[in-house]
């Protein structure tokens, strides 16, 4: 298939690009800044390099593509940029006809604020990424109102670790048993199985161990 990736320069994106090339898929890497993925060299990698901010460059972009994942990270000078660059590719991916969207958001978010534990919950989010998690929660908002074959994938805390294909997925609200952390590698094969599986379509799925 032919996808394109936001954010491919950071920690699950650069992942998302790797499993993807290996896959034998064509991977498109969207990228303000390509030089952090220069060493990531492969015949069916292009990278293309703008702003999701850019709507007339994020529509050029999508344009042709089978599948769009968002692993947008924090700006340092602004609050917004998960909602209003996920806007801007889901409003070019509606323009371009292209259906598939898989979107990273956050374990925490939404209805699945129950599955963290107190600290996180009410010390961590609350108070040291409360405008990071109320940027995903706008950012979920604008992917759940689209007319788009979607997924948001929520995972925990990422952390840097092999691909073990061994994690939970789609587990209760209530599910207080899960770990607090998963693997970046973990989470990018998860969210390229989403582009050939319907189990999740329209849904918001945790994903830990």
């Amino acid at each position: 298939m032919k996808l394109i990736i936001f954010g491919s320069t950071g920690g699950t994106g650069r992942e998302l690009v790797k499993q993807a090339l290996d896959q034998g898929h064509n991977v498109t890497a969207y990228a303000r800044n390509p030089s952090k993925i220069e060493d990531l060299e492969h015949p069916n990698l292009e990278v293309v390099i703008g702003d999701i901010l850019d709507l007339v460059s994020v529509e050029k972009a999508i344009e042709g593509n089978d599948a769009v994942f968002i692993t947008i990270g924090a700006a340092a000078n602004r609050t917004d940029i998960r909602e209003v660059g996920t806007r801007n590719i889901v409003q070019a991916m509606q323009k371009s006809g292209v259906k598939r969207l898989v979107c990273q958001s956050s374990l925490g978010v939404g209805d699945s604020r129950s599955n963290l534990s107190f600290f996180t919950k009410h010390i961590i989010v609350d108070i040291f990424l409360r405008h990071a998690f109320a940027d995903h929660e706008r950012q979920e908002e604008v992917v759940g109102k689209s007319v788009l074959d979607w997924v948001i994938v929520r995972p925990p805390h990422l952390k840097d670790g092999p691909r073990t294909g061994n994690y939970r997925s789609g587990f209760a609200t209530t599910d207080g048993q899960i770990k607090g952390w998963i693997s970046r590698a973990d989470v990018a094969d998860f969210m390229l199985k989403q582009i050939s599986n319907d189990s999740y379509l329209h849904k918001a799925p945790g994903v830990s161990y």
